[in-house]
Parts: C-alpha cells; structure tokens; sequence
C-alpha cells in the first residue's frame, strides 16, 4: 500500500467504529454513595400548585379535606337563610302598597275589597310556596347533588359524606334538614349549633347523626396547558393521516 505522507503510522491501528483500546474507567454498579438531594413533594394532578391535604391528626385536617371553620359556616348559612328573606320581604312590601291602592280605589265597596283580600292571600301563599321550593331546592338538592348550597359556593365550603369525601345526595340532605331541630332541642338553646367550636371535627349534632363534615372547597382554576412545539396536532377517526 502507498502511502502519501512517508510509511504507515505506528502503533496499533483501530478498525473503523471499533472500541478504542486501553482500560477503560468502570462505572460503580448500584446508586451513587453520599447524601442525595431531596425530591420535592409532587402536586396534585391537574391541580397545578395545590398539594394533598395534610394527613389526618393535623389541625384541622380530616381524610375528605381540611375542615371550615365556624365563622366561614356561619357566612354560609346567613346567605342561604338571609337573601331568600331579603327578596320575600321586598315582594311583601310592594305586594302590600298594591293592596292598600287597589283597597282605596274601591271606595268602600265591601265585595272589591273582599276580592282584593283574597287576591293578596292567594300572591302570599305563591310567595311562600316559592320560598319553600327555593329552599329545598337549595339545601337538599342542590348540596345533596354538589355538596354546596349558594352560600356555600360562596363561603367556599361544602358538606361531604365523612367516609367517602363525596356529596351526600338529596334523600341525605334533606333528612341532614330535619335533624338540625336536634341542634336547638335543649331547651331551645343552640347548643348543636355552637358544637363545631369545640368538637374536634368541627361538627354539628345533625353533622355526627347522619356522619357528614363541612370541608374547605376553594376555587382553583386550572392552568390551560400550551401546546408543545414538539407536538403533531392529533388525527380524528376517520381522516388521513397528514404528511410531514
């Protein structure tokens, strides 16, 4: 063979794509010796920055989430209770102005009034109906379906089964109704109505007769999720795949 730069060079040669000679550094079998660093603790999926709730034992912590305060439940119930009452109120002031001006019109006739009476008894009754529906609708339905009512959608809690953190259904909820009479029966004080401020599970007596807990439920919007560069667009059933 020729060679254009003088004779063959010395040493021994290395076929192509052969390993290069001479002993070779061995890796350590098994993980690397010393301290290593510690991972930190994951967060919930599609919960981006939430965490698990703390384990139980921890104050205020339950195994169906963290337990609301008695402050954040009273909120709740003034919404649930109160707003119902604000708009009954209103409807019975305006109803009653219409009653008085129809009444004056009248003028003393004894069968026009009679009749605006029972008119006004029968808008009342409807009133009251509306309120009753709006209320069942609101504590047993609508908690026993999603486990809040409105006001708890605003307080940011909910009422949730104590074994299995899911709501309630509205058979539970609405039997949850009846045993809040046991939270004033002593004597008619509230004393069930108090007992989340000392009971360990912040619980009321209707809470522990039909084993429910009222948790924390605060809102927290999902991050959207870009698309990766990286990513072909997904293919629907049926179509051509692209070319690329």
């Amino acid at each position: 063979m020729n060679y254009p730069y003088g004779g063959p060079p010395s040493g021994p040669q290395q076929p192509y794509g052969g390993p290069p000679s001479g002993p070779q550094p061995q890796q350590p079998f098994g993980p690397p010796s010393g301290p290593q660093p510690q991972q930190p603790y994951p967060p919930q999926q599609g919960y981006p920055g939430q965490y698990p709730p703390a384990p139980y034992g921890a104050p205020g912590a339950h195994p169906a989430g963290q337990l609301a305060e008695w402050g954040t439940r009273v909120l709740g119930y003034l919404i649930d209770g109160g707003a119902p009452l604000v708009v009954f109120f209103i409807l019975y002031m305006i109803s009653g102005a219409v009653m008085g001006g129809v009444l004056a019109s009248t003028g003393g006739d004894e069968d026009a009034a009679m009749t605006t009476l029972i008119v006004f008894g029968i808008v009342m009754g409807l009133f009251y109906l509306a309120l009753l529906v709006f209320t069942i609708w609101n504590t047993c339905y609508r908690r026993g379906t999603t486990g809040q009512t409105i006001g708890q959608k605003v307080a940011k809690i909910k009422t949730v089964s104590e074994a299995t953190g899911q709501p309630i259904g509205f058979g539970n909820a609405f039997l949850r109704q009846i045993c809040h009479v046991v939270d004033s029966a002593i004597c008619g004080l509230p004393i069930g109505w108090l007992s989340p401020l000392w009971d360990e599970k912040k619980q009321t007596w209707a809470d522990k007769i039909m084993k429910t807990v009222v948790v924390a439920a605060p809102d927290v919007p999902q991050a959207p999720q870009a698309p990766s560069a990286f990513q072909p667009p997904q293919q629907g059933y049926g179509q051509p795949p692209q070319q690329w």
